[in-house]
Parts: C-alpha cells; structure tokens; sequence
C-alpha cells in the first residue's frame, strides 16, 4: 500500500512532537535534518521505519524528518534551491544527479568526514574491509573527491536453468566465452524453438555484455568515451553473430524474457537483483526447475557487474549540519541497518557483514540464490561513473545497438553516438 500524503504528514508531525518534548525535557532543542528522497511502496516504508529507529534510539541531538518528492519535481526543488537557499541537509539522489549538483556547487565533499578521527564519522580499517567496494567507489567523482554513499543497490545478473546447464555437461555458469558459446549451441534448437538468451538493447546488461568482452565504453582518467572503439566493435560483432544464428533473439520486454525463461525457452536470462524474487517465483509456478546466478563470462577471468545505486548526499551548510547529516547517512550504513534495508527491499546491502546479519534474520530467511549473489556478484559491481550526462551517453548506446541489430554500419553509427554522447557528457541528463 502506498504511503500517502497524510501519512507522511503525520511522520513529520511525530518528529516534530518528539523534537518538542525532548527540548522541554532537556531545555536544550535538537537539531531537525530534513532528508529529501523518491522512494515510494515497500522502500519508503523501509526507509521510514528506519528514521523512526533513529529518532527514537540515537543518543545524539539530532531528529531526521523525512520527505518524499516525486523525482522530478525533487530535481528542479534542488537546482531552485541554489538560489532561494531552500535545500534539504541531504537527499537520495541518482548518480547523474549527484554529478550535476556537484557541478552547481551545492555538495558538501565527505572524504573530511571519512578519513576523521571520529568513530561516529569514519571509515576505518574494519569499515573499509567491510563496506562492499562500489559502496565506496559509487559517490566518488573521476578526480577522487567523495559526494555520496549508496546504502544499497540493484544488480545486473545472469540467470540460469541449472537443470538444463547440468544436461549440457556443465555444472554452472560458464566462467569463459568459449564454454558459453558451446552452451549456446547446445541449448538452441530451431525446431523445438529454443534459443540461449534474449538482449535487451536497452536494457542495462547490454553494458554488461561490453564490459564482459573487455570494452568498457569510458575511460574515467581522461573522462573520454569510447564507444567507437574497437574492443567495443568486436563486442558488438560477437553480440550480432549469436543473434543471426538464432541461439539470441531481440528481447521486448523485460516480462517476455520472464516468461520465456520460465517456459524453458531460453537457456540464460538477463535481469537484475530487484526481480529475482518475481522470476523466482515465476519459475516455480510454470517450469519448477533449478536456478543459478552469476555473471558474463570474462577474457580475464574478472567478473564484473553494473549496479544501480542511488547516492545519499550532503547538501552544503554549516559544517555543523553536514557533520550531523553525515553522520545519520554512517549510521545507515551500518550492519544492522543495511542488513533490514536488504532484507526489506530486496536491495544488496552495504556491507559484507550484513549477510550473516541477514542469514540469522528468522523473520526474512535468504534464499540460496540471494546468499549467491551476495556472495560473488555484489563484490564485483561496478556503478556508473559520476558524470551528469550519463543516462545520456546510456541512451545513445541504446539507440545505436538498436540501429546496427536493425541493419545500419556498425562502425559509423558508433562513430555518430560516440560524437553526440561526448557532447552530452557534463549535461544536465538526470531524468532521461
């Protein structure tokens, strides 16, 4: 059930009661840091619960009163806010999002507060171990400077039909391109219309499929794109034999490549964290066979996955209130309140720490493929660089994959989108 605007009204209200009746209680008020976010259902509620935890048990002075903005409208309030002085103290934002208002000047850096001596405030030895590495690489700009911290994230992954696999002679996922291909020949069959995964151009894993045959699409030390490159070229050559031989076929839809892959249709999907529970369970109305998680294959042996991770950032202030509002986004990040996050949202969490947390959770058990992934993608996800054009640069790939799968030259429809997406690279792309 959707949080309304007369329930979030009344979390203001109680943090603001609570503010009230510890300041005649004490004499001395607590600081209110207000916290913009876009989150909606299961995940506001989730969120919300957590800034009760907070309000009611930190020993702190400070009281965080949450506020839900649509992502639009959230958007152009923080680019306004530059100029009336309205801003939050800090707000759950996109990566691209973070980039631009870093542009703008309103971010506070962090790298003051993580590298303290405060217990409350830094990253230590322990944390760093701990704290899964794009939590620390996600908020980070391409000169190294820190502007947010995600406390969760959405990955791209690759499922399998392991009951299928195991047919094939081969216990799981393909660790390298060959093995996949001699998958991909064994599971498809023209006359029984099977085939070995559908793509998805615009879809995140096309990406994926790039980075997996060692053609990252940006060089972050020069802040170039190279779409146009030729490691990207034979990526995509790859990409267009599989699909003109028929073991890949043009995906339309993220619940027509579900469907399939319940139906035993196609050896491999293509998603992400936050539907493996809807898979899952489409899987066992329809098919009932057994799953595996995992990756592409890589040349270097060197998984790699992209994840989606919303940025807490901190609005600059007075220190004395970025000090509080980073303290609050280190308390999130946490062990037990990143392992409830998780568990909640369905999110992978922060820390590496948080899965035995989650393990022992009676209430919210983690299911294998959950504690695989876990496992062995969320130490390798790789988050979008923070650059504001980005989901600019993600739309011209997009659109150039689709181009060349539909027949144009391969090689100067790169050209073209690698021209546009540079130009589009420090743009103001959030909300496309």
């Amino acid at each position: 059930m959707r949080i309304g605007i007369k329930q979030r009204a009344v979390h203001a209200l109680l943090a603001l009661s609570l503010l009230m009746l510890v300041a005649c209680a004490n004499m001395q008020p607590r600081r209110v840091i207000v916290a913009w976010h876009t989150l909606s259902g299961a995940r506001e509620r989730a969120f919300l619960r957590l800034v009760d935890r907070w309000n009611q048990t930190n020993g702190d002075d400070i009281v965080v009163v949450p506020e839900r903005r649509e992502p639009a409208a959230q958007h152009r309030a923080l680019l306004e806010g530059a100029a009336t002085g309205l801003l939050p103290d800090l707000a759950l934002v996109q990566p691209a999002e973070a980039a631009l208002y870093a542009q703008r000047g309103l971010l506070a850096q962090l790298d003051r507060f993580t590298g303290s001596d405060d217990a409350m405030l830094n990253w230590d030895a322990a944390d760093r171990a701990d704290l899964f590495p794009f939590v620390q690489q996600a908020g980070r700009t391409p000169r190294g400077q820190l502007l947010g911290a995600p406390f969760g994230g959405d990955m791209q992954i690759v499922l399998t039909n392991r009951d299928w696999m195991n047919s094939l002679g081969q216990a799981e996922i393909p660790a390298d391109w060959e093995a996949f291909g001699k998958a991909c020949d064994g599971a498809t069959d023209r006359i029984a219309g099977t085939a070995c995964f559908g793509f998805d151009p615009n879809d995140a894993s096309a990406e994926d499929w790039l980075y997996a045959h060692g053609a990252p699409i940006y060089d972050p030390p020069t802040q170039q794109l190279q779409i146009a490159s030729p490691e990207v070229v034979s990526a995509i050559e790859a990409l267009l034999n599989y699909l003109q031989s028929g073991r890949a076929y043009r995906a339309i839809s993220s619940e027509r490549s579900r469907d399939d892959f319940a139906a035993a249709r196609v050896l491999f999907a293509l998603t992400s964290t936050d539907r493996l529970h809807n898979f899952t369970q489409t899987v066992r109305e329809r098919g009932n066979f057994g799953l595996d998680v995992g990756t592409f294959p890589t040349a270097t042996n060197a998984p790699t996955a992209s994840i989606r991770a919303p940025l807490w950032v901190v609005l600059k202030r007075t220190d004395d209130r970025e000090r509080a509002a980073w303290k609050f986004i280190h308390w999130l990040l946490e062990t037990e309140q990143t392992a409830q996050w998780a568990a909640e949202t369905e999110q992978m969490p922060a820390r590496i720490s948080a899965l035995a947390a989650m393990e022992l959770n009676p209430e919210q058990p983690l299911d294998a493929l959950r504690i695989k992934a876990l496992q062995r993608i969320a130490p390798v996800a790789r988050p979008a660089p923070l650059v504001s054009g980005w989901p600019c640069v993600q739309a011209e790939l997009s659109n150039a994959l689709r181009q060349i799968i539909e027949g144009q030259p391969l090689d100067s429809t790169l050209v073209l989108a690698q021209t546009r997406a540079q130009t589009l690279l420090n743009s103001d792309c959030a909300l496309q």
